[in-house]
């Protein structure tokens, strides 16, 4: 019986991961942008990206899912 991980489909490159940690931290769109030197068309980007991967539609619960996949800090 093979054995599959969840967590193990849900793959965020460096760039995805950092912006989803200035999600966690609260921070909007236009405070992640100047952050990272940045467009805030490309953090919502970045943002939209998150979702299709993790199959969710608010920043809740995409911050929700990368906690309890453990995936959203180092």
């Amino acid at each position: 019986m093979q054995s599959t991980s969840y967590k193990s489909e849900i793959s965020l490159s460096p760039r995805e991961r950092a912006i989803a940690q200035l999600v966690a931290q609260g921070l909007p769109n236009k405070c992640i942008a100047k952050n990272l030197n940045i467009s805030h068309w490309t953090v919502a980007t970045y943002v939209k990206r998150i979702f299709l991967k993790l199959g969710v539609c608010s920043r809740t619960a995409m911050i929700t899912m990368l906690i309890q996949e453990n995936l959203l800090w180092d």
